[in-house]
């Protein structure tokens, strides 16, 4: 029994190395197979990376490049990028890249694949809650605060203590007055320089005629329009009558193109901005008055009020070739509302007789964008002396949503990544 017992037990040995071996044997194999898998999925992925940068570098560059097909040769691997547009009127383009690798598996050469697709829509100044190209030396100061993203390629002038919630960027420095303690709640950053075009209204006008098509007014130096929900009405002077028609029919694409002209609004009287839209002037006037401007005789109301209904599709942009101006009348005497997207293209927003008028508040829910900034009130030490206090606060729906046409910044933004 002690040989057959030996003999069992060598036996077993050798058939449990054996086993262990082979495993082993496997486990090495799967390890290495792994370790193969991962690399090449993990090159393949860098390849795709590496051609969403590639691209999208050219998009920076030149925003309006066409729709193609791009194909690159990269670190033994290949990259396929696809740029089209998915959406044409509001220019969404869609990016997809394809990252292409082989490995050895197998006994044969086999493609490892890593596909990235991305959306991008084009950055428009209504994502501020204030940008200037100019501050012209006007001073944020006692009483003013800012929420939203907030923007100058000027010189950034404060005074006292104003609080702004949302990033300030600059262009050029900070300069405080004696004193001055201002509060950057969302951080400052300097060096940041954005253009404001030359284009952005006659590019409202353009996309005023695209389809489904929106309104042009021609031949018609002044304008009255008054927004009433469902409906806008509209003259030529002031003790006309006035013209109604359904607001859908007369812009079916949002977009009220006034060339020539000088354009007076309001959106309270006795109905709100009910609807997405775009109000846009031309015109080459010098002063506060004629061609270009746009007058805001009141309050500018939406229908519903995004700040207590978040779903509020209602939206407004005012663009003006010139400035945009808040009248000097008994209901804007008493404060003002505004809640809408302005652009000045070659001029500024003010308040017309800021130094003379009398104090009250300015509430804008929405963002302001100017050439320079223009004055809508002014102080003595840590006091208002006339005009308003700013209270802006920026429509968060506007960092990816804005009024039809409005005005972009030439650039486009990444809105989502799959991979």
């Amino acid at each position: 029994m002690g040989g057959k017992a030996s003999l069992l037990l060598v036996l077993g040995f050798t058939l449990v190395f054996m086993v262990a071996g082979r495993n082993a044997g496997n486990v090495a194999s799967s390890t290495t197979e792994s370790m193969v898998s991962y690399y090449s999925s993990t090159k393949a992925h860098h390849l795709a990376v590496s051609g969403v940068n590639l691209v999208v570098n050219q998009l920076f560059l030149d925003a309006t490049i066409a729709d193609q097909t791009y194909s690159f040769t990269l670190d033994d691997g290949t990259i396929s990028v696809n740029l089209s547009t998915t959406d044409s009127y509001k220019n969404i383009k869609k990016l997809t890249a394809i990252g292409t690798c082989k490995v050895y598996k197998d006994g044969m050469d086999k493609d490892t694949t890593n596909t990235i697709q991305i959306m991008l829509k084009p950055s428009m100044f209504s994502k501020y809650a204030f940008f200037s190209d100019n501050e012209n030396s006007v001073s944020w100061t006692v009483g003013d605060t800012a929420w939203g993203p907030v923007h100058t390629n000027n010189n950034f002038n404060v005074a006292n203590r104003p609080v702004f919630y949302g990033k300030v960027t600059i262009g050029g420095s900070e300069v405080k007055a004696s004193g001055a303690s201002p509060q950057y709640l969302g951080g400052l950053q300097k060096n940041i320089k954005i253009p404001i075009p030359v284009n952005g209204v006659s590019n409202v006008a353009t996309a005023c005629a695209v389809s489904p098509g929106g309104y042009k007014f021609t031949g018609n130096p002044l304008i009255y329009l008054d927004f009433r929900g469902d409906s806008i009405r509209y003259r030529f002077n002031t003790t006309g009558a006035y013209t109604y028609v359904l607001a859908s029919a007369f812009t079916p694409n949002g977009i009220i193109y006034c060339e020539t002209a000088e354009v007076h609004i309001t959106g309270n009287a006795n109905g709100n901005v009910k609807g997405k839209y775009t109000i846009a002037a031309s015109g080459t006037a010098t002063g506060l008055t004629g061609t270009g401007n746009i007058i805001i005789e009141d309050d500018i109301l939406l229908n519903q009020n995004p700040q207590t209904i978040p779903s509020s599709t209602d939206m407004l942009g005012i663009c003006a070739q010139k400035n945009i101006v808040i009248a000097r009348n008994t209901a804007n005497d008493a404060g003002l509302t505004i809640q809408a997207c302005m652009y000045a293209q070659e001029g500024s927003f003010t308040a017309n007789q800021y130094d003379t008028r009398p104090i009250a508040t300015l509430q804008m829910l929405g963002g302001i964008t100017q050439k320079t900034r223009g004055a809508v009130s002014t102080f003595s030490g840590g006091t208002l002396s006339t005009g308003f206090y700013k209270r802006y606060k920026y429509d968060v729906r506007l960092a990816d949503s804005y009024p039809p046409g409005y005005p972009g910044c030439g650039t486009f933004e990444i809105v989502s990544w799959f991979e």
